[in-house]
C-alpha cells in the first residue's frame, strides 16, 4: 500500500514502499539518472552563457523543468517506473533518429544509443528491448546508407563504406544480443528464485498447519487424562492412588510440555513467537512453576531447593511470565533429568535496582553429569543432544535448550552455562525488567471467601466423548448443572430454546464449529439469551485463533488441558456478576 505524501523527496522512504527487488533497481537507477541531468543543464545553460546563445536557455528550462516534474512522480508514485521508462526511451528515439537523418553522429549520440538499449531491455523487458534496439539498429544502418560519410563524425577503421555499414549493424546485433541473452538469465534466475520461495512458503505453511492439527488431536485426549487425574486427586484417594495419579499427571503433563516445546520452536522458526507485556508477581510465578517438580525430584531423591530473594517479592516486574515459565520449566527439567543424586536448586536474585527498573538473575545449579567445554557449544542447537549416549539412556529430543536461548534472545538476554563433567551444571542468565506497584489483593490479608457457583445453568458444547465424560464429572463436584450439546448447530438450538449464565464452546465441532455457532447465538432476538457468557475452549491458542475469538464475540477462552482452578475462576466471575446484577 503506497502511504507516500505529494510532497516526498526521499528515495529512501519511497523504495521503503517497493517490495519487489528488481522494481526497486529500476526506481533507484532511473532515479540516478535524471538526477544527472541537473549538473548536465547546468553544464548546458554555462555553455549557451558563454556562446551568447540566449534563446536555447529556454530548451534548458524545459529540460529543468520535465526533470522535476518525473522526479516528483517518480517519489510519489515509484508504480509510474515503467510507464515513465516508456516516456523518456520514446523523446530519447525521437531525438537519435533526428540526429541520425539531419545532423551528425557524436559520441553523446552513441551513448545515449548505448543507454537507451540497456533501459529498454532491463527496464521494460525482452520484447520492449528487442522492439528498441531494433529502431536504433534500422535507423543507423537507414542513415548511413542514405547519407553516406557526412553522418559521420567518428572515423570508420573500413575504407569501404557498404562494409562499415555492415559492421556497425552487426554490432548493434551484437549488443542487442548480449543484452538479450544477460536478461534472460538474470530473470530467469530470478524467477527460479521466486517460485523456490513461494514453493518453500507452501511448506512452511503446510508443516505449521501439521503441527497445529497434530497440536489439537494431541492437546484434546491430554484434557480429558490431565483432567480426569485432577478430578480424581480431589476425591481423597490413598496414599498409593495419590502417588498413581502423580505420576499418571505429571507424564501427562511433560507430553504437554514437549508439545508446547515443538509448536514453540515452529514458531520461532517462522518468526512468530509474541511477547507479552504485562505485570506480573515474580516470587509466585516462579514458586508456582517449580512447585509440580518436587515429585520427581523425590523420586530421585534428589534435594531439591527453590531460593528467592525476600526483595523480589515485594513488587511486581512488566514482562511475559508464560516465557519466563518456559524457560525455568525447561532449565528446571534438564536439571532433574541429568542428575542421579544430589541437589537441584533454583535460585532469582537482585542484582541491580535503580528508577529504570530491576535486574534479576536466575539460575538452575544441578550435580549432574556435566557439559564437556566442546559439547557445551552445541547443546543450544535444536535437536542436537551433548551425544548420543544421552539421547539413548535419558530421552529427549534437545529442543529445550534451543527455546530457551531463542526466547531469552528476544528478551534481550543470553544463557550462560557454567559446568564440569562429573560434577554439574549451572546455567544462568540476567533479565531486566521495568517494575510496578504491588498489587495487594484481599486474599493477601485474609483468606479469599469462595464464590458458589451451584446456581450456574451451563451448555457445554463438545464433540469428543471423553472430554464429555470428563467435563460432567468436574462440573459435577461443583454441583453445577449442564446439558451437553454435541455440535455447533445443537448448542444454537439448546441456546435459543433454554436460559443459560455459560456456554463452554469447543472450537471444532462437526456440523457447525465453534466460531459459526458463537455468531448465530449473538444474532438471537432475545437478548438474555443473545448476551449469554461464552468460553471458549480450544486446543490451540496461537494468536490467529485467539483473534477469530474476538472477531465472532467470545468472552472469554480457556487453552486445553486447563487446570480445574482456572475454569472455576472463570465460572465464579460468571456469578459475582450475576450476583451483582439481581442486588442492584
Amino acid at each position: 500500500m503506497n502511504d507516500l505524501s505529494a510532497f516526498n523527496w526521499s528515495l529512501k522512504r519511497t523504495l521503503a514502499n517497493v517490495s519487489d527487488p528488481i522494481e526497486r533497481a529500476k526506481v533507484t537507477v532511473f532515479f540516478i539518472v535524471f538526477l544527472l541531468n541537473f549538473p548536465k543543464i547546468g553544464l548546458s545553460v554555462t555553455d549557451h552563457l558563454i556562446s551568447h546563445s540566449y534563446n536555447k536557455l529556454i530548451d534548458d528550462s524545459v529540460s529543468l523543468l520535465i526533470t522535476l516534474l518525473v522526479l516528483k512522480l517518480l517519489l510519489y508514485r515509484p508504480e509510474t517506473v515503467k510507464a515513465l521508462i516508456h516516456i523518456a526511451l520514446i523523446a530519447i528515439t525521437i531525438f537519435i533518429i533526428r540526429d541520425l537523418l539531419f545532423h551528425t553522429v557524436s559520441i553523446p549520440i552513441m551513448q545515449d544509443i548505448f543507454m537507451a538499449m540497456t533501459f529498454s531491455f532491463y527496464g521494460l523487458g525482452r520484447r520492449w528491448g528487442i522492439a528498441y534496439c531494433s529502431i536504433f539498429t534500422i535507423g543507423m544502418c537507414f542513415a548511413l546508407t542514405h547519407r553516406g560519410n557526412d553522418i559521420m563524425v567518428l572515423s570508420s577503421q573500413y575504407d569501404n563504406h557498404t562494409i562499415s555499414i555492415f559492421v556497425i549493424g552487426i554490432n548493434f546485433v551484437a549488443i542487442a544480443a548480449s543484452h538479450y541473452y544477460f536478461y534472460s538469465v538474470l530473470y530467469g534466475t530470478l524467477n527460479e528464485k521466486r517460485v523456490l520461495n513461494e514453493e518453500l512458503q507452501l511448506t512452511v505453511k503446510s508443516k505449521t498447519d501439521f503441527l497445529s492439527t497434530m497440536s489439537h488431536e494431541l492437546r484434546t485426549p491430554l484434557n480429558s487424562v490431565i483432567g480426569m487425574s485432577n478430578v480424581l486427586l480431589s476425591d481423597n484417594p490413598n496414599k498409593e492412588q495419590k502417588e498413581n495419579l502423580d505420576v499418571l499427571k505429571f507424564s501427562a503433563e511433560s507430553l504437554l510440555s514437549l508439545i508446547n516445546n515443538i509448536l514453540d520452536f515452529n514458531k520461532i522458526d517462522s518468526g512468530k513467537i509474541e511477547l507479552e507485556s504485562i505485570p506480573f508477581d515474580i516470587s509466585t510465578l516462579i514458586k508456582n512453576a517449580c512447585a509440580g517438580f518436587g515429585a520427581k525430584a523425590g523420586e530421585k531423591r534428589l534435594n531439591y531447593h527453590v531460593q528467592i530473594d525476600k526483595q523480589i517479592g515485594k513488587q511486581q516486574v512488566i514482562g511475559d511470565p508464560t516465557r519466563l515459565v518456559q524457560i525455568i520449566f525447561n532449565l528446571v527439567s534438564n536439571a532433574i533429568k541429568f542428575t542421579q543424586k544430589g541437589m537441584v536448586e533454583v535460585r532469582a536474585i537482585i542484582r541491580r535496582k535503580n528508577q529504570d527498573g530491576i535486574v534479576i538473575r536466575f539460575s538452575v545449579k544441578d550435580t549432574g553429569i556435566g557439559i564437556s567445554p566442546e559439547k557445551q557449544k552445541i547443546i543450544f542447537e535444536p535437536f542436537l543432544q551433548a551425544s548420543k549416549s544421552i539421547t539413548r539412556n535419558f530421552g529427549g529430543t534437545g529442543l529445550g535448550l534451543s527455546i530457551v536461548k531463542h526466547l531469552l534472545e528476544q528478551m534481550g538476554s543470553k544463557i550462560v552455562i557454567d559446568s564440569e563433567v562429573g560434577k554439574g551444571t549451572r546455567f544462568y542468565f540476567d533479565i531486566k525488567y521495568a517494575t510496578a506497584e504491588l498489587e495487594v489483593h484481599l486474599a493477601d490479608t485474609t483468606e479469599e471467601k469462595e464464590v458458589d457457583i451451584d446456581q450456574l445453568k451451563i451448555l457445554l458444547a463438545e464433540d469428543n466423548a471423553m472430554n464429555i465424560l470428563f467435563m460432567k464429572k468436574l462440573l459435577s463436584t461443583w454441583n453445577t448443572q449442564v446439558e451437553i450439546a454435541e455440535n455447533g448447530e445443537e448448542a444454537v438450538r439448546l441456546a435459543t430454546e433454554n436460559d443459560f449464565n455459560v456456554i463452554l464452546m469447543d472450537l471444532n465441532m462437526p456440523v457447525m464449529d465453534g466460531y459459526a455457532a458463537t455468531k448465530m447465538i449473538r444474532k438471537i432476538a432475545d437478548p438474555n439469551k443473545s448476551n449469554v457468557h461464552i468460553i471458549a475452549l480450544t486446543a490451540s491458542a496461537s494468536d490467529e485463533v485467539r483473534e477469530k475469538i474476538e472477531e465472532c464475540k467470545m468472552d472469554d477462552y480457556l487453552s486445553k488441558p486447563f487446570q480445574p482452578d482456572e475454569l472455576r475462576g472463570k465460572l465464579q466471575i460468571v456469578q459475582e456478576r450475576i450476583t451483582k446484577f439481581d442486588t442492584f
